[in-house]
């Protein structure tokens, strides 16, 4: 791999994450799957939680093969399956189809996540410029927010006419995420291991390390309850929306600053994070996903959708900052595998969780629910700051 190859590979990887996701469907999500492929919002969750059990047990092994044959090839093939993905949920007519359409986005799913930032991260330190990860892991996020807030204003408009209408653009929009993967070229990863022996082997070895080091493990459970809340949060989103009476034309005016504010906070991570601190860090992301829940549950009324701003503050700044944080005590040759196993753990946590939320959904109405979170996030979040206090010692509060 030459310098100016290494290089190009930060162009590219710009383009890969403005386009690697839909950018028209967060927008109207819930209400598609609940309108059009006729899936009620309690099986919705309980949908996602079978599915993110089949993603628990296939990330290891899509980490480990990306850190054997290259995470150039894993994320072609994640996303070839992801345009599949798109097209079959575009068309769902019923639930069979919105399940179809989620099984393949889990095959992509496992292959993609742990590989794109540790293709970024190695091809980084092959040009001794690791440092720059937290910047440019962000700033790439926050090129895809501000598209996806402009685009969620577009996607409300077109979604009063039809719903399937937003989903045809995504399903060109994950056509070129898919053509961005060629242009990358493959970074140094270090010692691979071979064959099927090899394969298991690097599993094993990632598995233990996990389970022996008490740092990653707490980066681990932190990043999985953050993450896991956050998406059980989301899907109330349209829901909540509709409670209070906010038209659907709105909801994009809603998710342009939702994800303006998300592209702010990735971008400036940097800056954010030498203010606050880690400690700070921890404190504030826990304290802007667990308040805002509670109240949108005590107080349902349209003032308080706002509300999800603030969660979206912390989906700017968590990645950037989460992954830093865990790189940094990572080495190439199991990079992607241990980051799998951090979505494995969170695909089991969700798989519980939404499971559960939606059995909940049923029982209660929607506010309820969201007191019932919004308690469960701030217990949670005071083990979390305990422990953090604990394993990494008094100094890194300060």
């Amino acid at each position: 791999m030459r310098k100016s190859e290494a290089i190009r590979n930060i162009y590219v990887y710009y383009w890969f994450k403005l386009f690697c996701e839909p950018l028209m469907w967060g927008t109207i999500l819930t209400l598609f799957l609940q309108h059009t492929a006729h899936v009620s919002l309690s099986l919705i969750f309980i949908m996602e939680s079978v599915c993110v059990i089949g993603l628990m047990f296939l990330q290891v092994p899509g980490g480990a093969l990306a850190d054997m044959i290259g995470r150039r090839r894993t994320l072609q093939l994640g996303m070839g399956l992801f345009m599949i993905k798109m097209v079959v949920f575009s068309l769902a007519i019923n639930p069979l189809m919105a399940w179809i359409a989620n099984a393949i986005w889990v095959l992509g799913y496992a292959l993609i996540d742990g590989a794109d930032s540790a293709l970024l991260y190695d091809n980084l330190k092959f040009l001794g410029r690791e440092h720059e990860f937290h910047r440019i892991e962000g700033n790439a996020n926050a090129y895809r927010w501000i598209l996806t807030g402009f685009c969620s204003v577009g996607s409300g408009y077109l979604a009063q006419y039809n719903l399937r209408w937003p989903l045809f653009i995504d399903v060109l929009v994950m056509v070129v995420g898919f053509c961005a993967c060629y242009f990358f070229v493959e970074p140094p990863i270090g010692q691979k291991r071979k064959g099927i022996s090899g394969y298991l082997d690097l599993m094993k070895v990632s598995v233990l390390f996990v389970a022996n080091h008490r740092q990653v493990k707490w980066i681990i459970a932190f990043t999985v309850l953050i993450g896991v809340v956050s998406k059980m949060w989301f899907f109330t989103y349209n829901p909540f929306f509709e409670l209070v009476g906010l038209p659907i034309k709105h909801f994009g005016w809603i998710f342009l600053p939702l994800n303006l504010t998300a592209a702010f906070s990735s971008h400036y991570n940097g800056w954010i994070s030498r203010k606050l601190g880690d400690f700070g860090s921890v404190v504030m992301m826990i304290t802007l996903v667990a308040v805002p829940i509670l109240l949108m549950g005590i107080f349902p009324i349209k003032a308080l959708v706002w509300l999800v701003i603030l969660q979206n503050l912390v989906r700017g700044y968590m990645g950037p900052f989460l992954g830093q944080f865990l790189h940094h005590y990572l080495d190439s040759e199991n990079r992607a595998t241990v980051t799998s196993v951090k979505s494995a753990v969170r695909g089991l946590a969700e798989f519980v969780m939404l499971g559960a939320y939606g059995l909940l959904l049923r029982a209660y109405d929607l506010s309820v629910c969201l007191e019932i979170l919004g308690i469960f996030m701030c217990l949670s979040g005071l083990l979390l700051i305990i422990s953090y206090l604990r394993i990494f010692g008094r100094e890194a509060c300060r």
